[in-house]
């Protein structure tokens, strides 16, 4: 991730990009509306956290 993907823009891409997901996925609005900021953002965390692959060099202690 760069600096770029923190500006106040990219995250308000990434949160609207979130909220229509919810929707698409059967969520009423008024319900997405309701969640607690905290939850909604950390929900958003969780779906783009980066993927973690284990190395083979870390596997064999290398």
């Amino acid at each position: 991730m760069s600096d770029e993907d923190f500006t106040p823009e990219k995250q308000k891409e990434y949160l609207d990009n979130f909220i229509m997901s919810l929707m698409k996925e059967g969520k009423d609005i008024n319900q997405v509306l309701d969640m607690p900021f905290h939850f909604v953002l950390e929900m958003l965390r969780e779906r783009n956290k980066p993927k973690q692959e284990k190395s083979l060099i870390a596997a064999f202690g290398a």
